[in-house]
């Protein structure tokens, strides 16, 4: 199944369990590439988010 991008806002932040969603991976593989730096998150509170601009670089550049 193709990702749809249109879905994704580049000024948005969304949380890592949607992050999964939207590169259709799983939650265990986010968590390896936020800890790897390679997918950049931030923190607020408590938990992780990642920047659609952020998912979108992902998406374009593995």
């Amino acid at each position: 199944m193709a990702i749809d991008l249109r879905k994704i806002d580049p000024e948005l932040s969304y949380p890592l369990k949607q992050v999964a969603q939207f590169l259709e991976i799983s939650y265990g593989t986010i968590l390896k590439l936020r800890k790897n730096a390679k997918l950049k998150s931030i923190k607020i509170g408590k938990r992780y988010y990642v920047q659609g601009k952020e998912i979108l670089f992902y998406i374009n550049n593995g």
